[in-house]
């Protein structure tokens, strides 16, 4: 068993956000980064009548271009045409490469990463941690071990004030299935499965497993998921072309790039929108399940829904994305206590930049313990 130090108590709900941060520094504002995130932060900065100076990419991919009417430089260029400049990291990334050049950068200037929803509106700012900072505190006391309350607080830490090192210690490492003992399961069920990298893992570390039901809405990775499941004999792949939600309907969904789609109602407007099929759990498991995901990119609510009767049936442990939306870290940990109060709660972190990757387990055994990761 892992032995964690003392876990930190949370960030004072007076503390000051990243973009009251950013305002007291007074230094001219370089986002780096260029996609949906830089966006986000972008139009946050501009609520807050804070300007931005320049954008800046990573050296492979500046190219001759604009992003919202700022010329793209390298970071060699901004460094050239401004004396110094607060970093606001706007992207989201694991390789070793990557992260070794932002501790690059963050040694040379400051370098803060404000913490933007992937999908909705609502904003983790100084307002919002006051205003659910008690049910933060219900949240920390709920954990079932020191580990979960140490990365909690350390996660809101982050939130809160941008910084990376918090972050970084955060982190437990990459875990698909970490915390649980693997070799009981016999029945497992995957939400967003992706190209079927987790059933791989799943295959790979539980013996006594005999069917995997996975689901994946987008169509090029549903492929590559379906052409795994015509290749394994056993255990016996079940993949469907299809969206989790509370019940069987259509959705409209937009491929993101990266990986998987999401709802066309949780993207920006004038996002191009396809209609995908939609599945319920309680319609598709039809004997005992052992274990569930739910990584299906900001609906993780409807899903669990959707699963409820099954959860309440078998009280599998349970896998469960909380970081898609900001409401999720509070919101999903008491849905699934709702389903099954016996329910035992860890949270863990995988590496990277920024929050994302942040796991709910959820068991009614003794508890998985605390692993070396």
């Amino acid at each position: 068993m892992k032995e964690y130090p003392l876990p930190p108590p949370l960030p004072s709900p007076d503390a000051p956000d990243v973009w009251e941060r950013i305002a007291s520094i007074g230094l001219p504002v370089a986002i780096y980064g260029t996609g949906n995130g830089a966006d986000k932060v972008m139009d946050e900065l501009g609520r807050r009548k804070i300007p931005v100076a320049a954008v800046f990419a990573s050296d492979g991919f500046v190219r001759e271009r604009t992003f919202r009417g700022h010329r793209v430089m390298s970071y060699a260029e901004v460094c050239r045409e401004l004396s110094d400049f607060t970093v606001l990291l706007a992207f989201g990334t694991s390789r070793p490469d990557v992260l070794g050049n932002i501790e690059k950068i963050a040694s040379e200037h400051t370098l803060l990463c404000p913490d933007v929803p992937a999908f909705g509106e609502v904003m983790f700012d100084a307002a919002y941690y006051r205003e659910n900072y008690g049910a933060f505190l219900s949240l920390y006391d709920s954990l079932a071990d020191g580990g979960s309350r140490r990365a909690l607080s350390l996660i809101l830490e982050y939130k809160l004030s941008g910084a990376l090192p918090p972050l970084a210690a955060s982190a437990a490492g990459d875990l698909p299935f970490g915390l649980f003992d693997c070799g009981s399961y016999e029945t497992y069920i995957d939400l967003g499965a992706y190209t079927g990298d987790t059933v791989r893992d799943a295959v790979k570390c539980m013996p006594r497993l005999r069917r995997v039901i996975a689901l994946e809405p987008e169509p090029h990775a549903y492929k590559k998921l379906s052409a795994l499941a015509e290749a394994t004999e056993r255990p016996r792949i079940e993949a469907y072309n299809a969206a989790a939600w509370e019940r069987e309907t259509e959705l409209e969904f937009v491929t993101r790039s990266g990986r998987g789609s999401s709802s066309a109602a949780a993207m920006h407007a004038g996002a191009k929108a396809r209609k995908v099929r939609a599945l319920a759990v309680d319609g598709i498991a039809d004997e005992r399940v052992d274990l569930i995901k739910f990584d299906v990119e900001g609906a993780e609510k409807e899903a669990i829904l959707g699963a409820a009767k099954t959860v309440r049936r078998d009280r599998p442990d349970l896998i469960v994305s909380v970081y898609h939306r900001t409401g999720d870290l509070l919101s999903l940990p008491a849905l699934v206590r709702s389903l099954v109060p016996e329910y035992r709660l860890y949270l863990r972190r995988e590496s990277g930049v920024p929050a994302w990757g942040i796991d709910l387990f959820a068991t009614v055994k003794n508890g998985p313990g605390e692993k070396e990761h």
